[in-house]
């Protein structure tokens, strides 16, 4: 009779396999976990990351060893609708939301794939970090359109915000 409960209780959870609530971060298991753009296993985890897309059977997350292979994915897919954007905070290594972390550029930061580049959740540990590390503090939108350069609206997905162009883009060169 156990087994026959057991076996039930399998089945129930079948249909959620592979699944992932938009609302959420996803799970990650370091050592294991490949980044979705460069192939690399995702080692570790102050600087992982996640884009939740819109797949055919609901949202996929896509996971990512550094912001810069995030940045990449997402330029390379742009026609991919994204849900959610996630990233781990430098200091605890717990998922907050990209759009509100404060990122730190600085060459000295040593990354998997080089961006140089770490999240933070609060705006002070930002700073007490950079301070040690002589690089720059960043929002969400200028950390993405300095690694990318791309011309992607890095709030698609979020809230829109209207991004001006400086003269040099309207004017050209």
């Amino acid at each position: 009779m156990r087994f026959l409960g057991a076996a039930v209780l399998v089945v129930a959870c079948l249909p959620g396999c592979g699944r992932h609530d938009s609302d959420g971060p996803p799970a990650v298991r370091l050592g294991d976990s490949v980044c979705a753009q460069c192939n690399m296993i995702l080692s570790d985890d102050r600087f992982v990351s996640a884009t939740v897309i819109d797949g055919p059977r609901g949202p996929e997350p896509q996971l990512f060893d550094d912001f810069n292979c995030q940045v990449a994915y997402e330029v390379e897919h742009a026609e991919r609708v994204v849900l959610a954007r996630w990233t781990h905070d430098y200091v605890s290594s717990e998922w907050i939301t990209s759009e509100a972390a404060h990122f730190v550029i600085a060459p000295a930061m040593r990354t998997p794939m080089a961006s140089h580049t770490a999240a933070f959740r609060s705006q002070q540990n930002a700073e007490n970090a950079n301070a040690e590390l002589d690089g720059e503090v960043l929002t969400f939108e200028v950390a993405w359109r300095r690694l990318g350069d791309t011309g992607i609206d890095a709030t698609r997905g979020a809230a829109q915000e209207e991004v001006r162009p400086t003269s040099e883009e309207r004017d050209g060169p």
